[in-house]
């Protein structure tokens, strides 16, 4: 996201051998790299997730991820609709046996992302959802 750039330029000049006043500013704001929303589930994660399951719901998508140097699983749920505006959404990861790791925030966008610890084999659910819709995947084995 760009903001318009703004110059402004004032000037004072003063007769009868009083000081003259100049001043010259330029502002330019631009949202920084670590203020951009990540555009994709893989970024969210980090190096090295791979999607392996997704689910729609009416005004979003639940995501799983997983990363086999890591054996870790990944939940993060990106908003489909009132994107940019301050909603609630969630995300959750199931590892049979192992429990849940759950999330849920006011954000604009998306998820911060729920990791677990889930070696290779294991038997991973996931869900996501916003205040009036959820969706997400029974257990299956993680490859």
């Amino acid at each position: 996201m760009r903001l318009e750039k703004t110059t402004i330029k004032a000037a004072v000049a003063v007769t009868f051998g009083v000081a003259v006043v100049s001043f010259s500013a330029t502002a330019s704001a631009t949202v920084s790299a670590a203020h951009r929303a990540p555009e994709t589930p893989a970024v969210v994660c980090g190096p090295g997730y791979k999607v392996q399951r997704q689910a729609a719901f009416s005004g979003g998508v639940a995501y799983l991820l997983y990363n086999a140097g890591k054996q870790n699983a990944c939940a993060v749920t990106f908003k489909t609709t009132k994107v940019g505006t301050r909603t609630l959404v969630w995300s959750a990861v199931d590892v049979k046996g192992a429990g849940v790791m759950k999330n849920e925030e006011i954000t604009p966008l998306h998820t911060v992302p729920v990791y677990h610890a889930a070696p290779t084999g294991s038997w991973v659910k996931f869900s996501g959802g916003t205040k009036t819709a959820d969706s997400g995947g029974g257990y299956e084995q993680i490859k």
